[in-house]
């Protein structure tokens, strides 16, 4: 007997943004609330293991090499992963550029407002996704139409993640930074400034990013000149831009910049504003994956400095290590959770990392198949165009990166190892689904998660996850291949 319909098990792995669509062509308010429900799941649930496995990675080499060779490493590797989304950034105007950054700050889980003033446009932070890493571990809320997400005080005992402590560029000459930040100081103002001659926006956070942060966008042409020396460039002496004159929001444009779009598929909703829906749902994937994708790319980075700087052996401790952090919340909820009641969350983490798939159950397991399934596809898979492209009347398809081509030829493992099954030629990024999905597990609760088949002869090809049934049911070719007994 089937657990799910066909239809249900195609609704699973449908994009929101379709789902949405759909509602507001039919002018439907019977799935809002569900659709509303998942977008606030999806938004952060790759966003935060990808924020807590990056600051491991780079506490990882600072612990192994100090902070100048993080700084080395961070520099090198954020410029292979963020160049291609600061690119997006130029010649954009003023008033562009301020929609983008909301979209980046809505999309890492940041509660924020937005104030237009004469010379500049300011995103009050109370709280910043990028630093819920280190603010003390709270729960997510909602309030006034807002949301406060989850942080996880992890620069505290037992994680102790890393703070840097020589002022540099890195740390707009700040001591004490949580090493997180520093991506964000790369990303948003010193490889702005290398390309663009000008940051995105200057981040003023008063030596507390635990508190209120400020990210401002400059209206009259340049930041002053303290802006670029906190991040070791000169000013230069001329505006790079037309000076923009005038209000360029109104007060409701305002308040919608800052609100979650889960929060405003609901308000349009409530008042039956179906074009209101399809210009959400037309813009929803671009953001679903905006903030992600840099990190995702850096993460691969990271992992390859430390292959070839400390040895492949250095990356499998990595990601061990990583496995224990991120993972363990999800493997106390899946004890209590049967595979079969856990697939329609496991479709909502795949949509989350912007994949392309299809459901299909089989007598004992379900069978996941798409191109790209994962990040691990996404990553490995040749770079083709970089919007995201309707291919069907129910998917899309999200770009790709050609991480394994130049300029970043991310590393593959040579030597074998559990976490590449024993075969050379594993990129080093896909070994964390083996460690993550399979080891990790096996060695916890007795059983993979899932397991992947990754198509390393055509990184273009499909990528196959395979959940069984029944906990006792896999087969025990997917120890042995891990280096593990069956129990």
């Amino acid at each position: 007997m089937s657990s799910y319909t066909e239809a249900e098990l195609d609704d699973f792995a449908t994009p929101l943004s379709i789902h949405l669509e759909r509602s507001a062509q039919a002018k439907s308010m019977d799935r809002i609330g569900w659709i509303a429900e998942q977008m606030d799941a999806e938004c952060v649930v790759i966003y935060d293991s990808y924020l807590q496995w990056t600051a491991l990675l780079q506490t990882f080499i600072i612990e192994r090499r100090g902070e100048a060779a993080h700084d080395e490493a961070l520099r090198e590797m954020g410029g292979h992963a963020f160049r291609e989304f600061v690119e997006a950034y130029r010649d954009q105007s003023v008033k562009a550029r301020v929609e983008m950054l909301a979209r980046r700050l809505r999309a890492s889980g940041s509660t924020f407002d937005v104030i237009e003033e004469a010379d500049r446009v300011r995103f009050r932070l109370t709280s910043w996704g990028a630093a819920r890493l280190n603010r003390p571990i709270a729960e997510r809320g909602t309030d006034n139409r807002r949301i406060t997400y989850a942080s996880y005080g992890a620069y505290a005992a037992p994680t102790n993640l890393a703070t840097l402590k020589a002022a540099s560029p890195l740390t707009k000459g700040l001591t004490g930074l949580p090493c997180f930040i520093a991506s964000e100081i790369l990303f948003l103002e010193i490889i702005p400034t290398d390309m663009l001659g000008k940051p995105i926006a200057v981040i003023e956070a008063d030596g507390d990013v635990d508190g209120i942060v400020h990210l401002d966008i400059d209206k009259t042409g340049l930041p002053d000149a303290r802006s670029f020396d906190r991040i070791g460039y000169a000013a230069p002496r001329d505006p790079v831009e037309p000076r923009a004159t005038g209000l360029l929001f109104s007060a409701e444009d305002l308040d919608r910049l800052a609100t979650p779009l889960s929060i405003q598929v609901r308000e349009a909703a409530a008042a039956q504003d179906w074009d209101r829906l399809l210009a959400i749902s037309a813009d929803m994937d671009a953001e679903l994956v905006g903030a992600k994708d840099p990190l995702g790319i850096l993460i691969n980075g990271l992992l390859t400095w430390i292959a070839r700087h400390l040895g492949e052996a250095a990356a499998i401790e990595a990601l061990e290590r990583t496995a224990d952090f991120v993972m363990s919340p999800y493997l106390d909820w899946v004890s209590n959770v049967s595979p079969i009641d856990a697939i329609p969350m496991w479709a909502m983490v795949w949509r989350a990392h912007g994949s392309t798939f299809w459901i299909t159950e089989e007598e004992d397991r379900f069978v996941l198949r798409g191109r790209p399934l994962g990040a691990c596809a996404r990553m490995a898979a040749s770079r083709y165009e970089p919007e995201v492209r309707r291919i069907s009347p129910s998917r899309v398809r999200y770009p790709t990166f050609g991480s394994g081509e130049a300029p970043l030829c991310a590393h593959k493992l040579r030597e074998p190892h559990p976490l590449n099954h024993f075969t050379p030629g594993f990129p080093v990024y896909s070994a964390h689904c083996t460690m993550l999905h399979e080891v990790f597990p096996i060695d916890r609760i007795g059983r993979p998660l899932w397991v992947e088949e990754h198509p390393l002869d055509d990184p273009d090809g499909d990528t196959v996850h395979y959940h069984y049934k029944d906990p006792k049911g896999w087969p025990e070719p997917f120890y042995t291949r891990v280096g593990r007994i069956k129990p």
